[in-house]
């Protein structure tokens, strides 16, 4: 995997929370898998919320096409 090296800054709390976690060496590899989750978990939740709008839309349109099917059975 080809990698990218960037200066990150964090508040103390936080990377003495992190070195109580890992070590040094496996740092990177940490907060790689830390960020993994929560850009997975954003995406997660996006992508729920987009789900959770195309039902509502769904819903509508099936209301509307219930009457007009039910117009046509008299």
């Amino acid at each position: 995997m080809e990698t990218i090296r960037i200066n990150v800054s964090l508040p103390k709390k936080v990377f003495v929370e992190l070195s109580k976690e890992t070590t040094s060496r496996k740092r990177s590899q940490f907060i790689t898998e830390a960020i993994k989750r929560s850009v997975k978990e954003k995406r997660d939740q996006r992508l729920a919320a987009e789900y959770q709008e195309a039902a509502a839309e769904i819903r509508a349109i099936n209301k509307e096409l219930e009457g007009a099917v039910n117009d046509g059975l008299d």
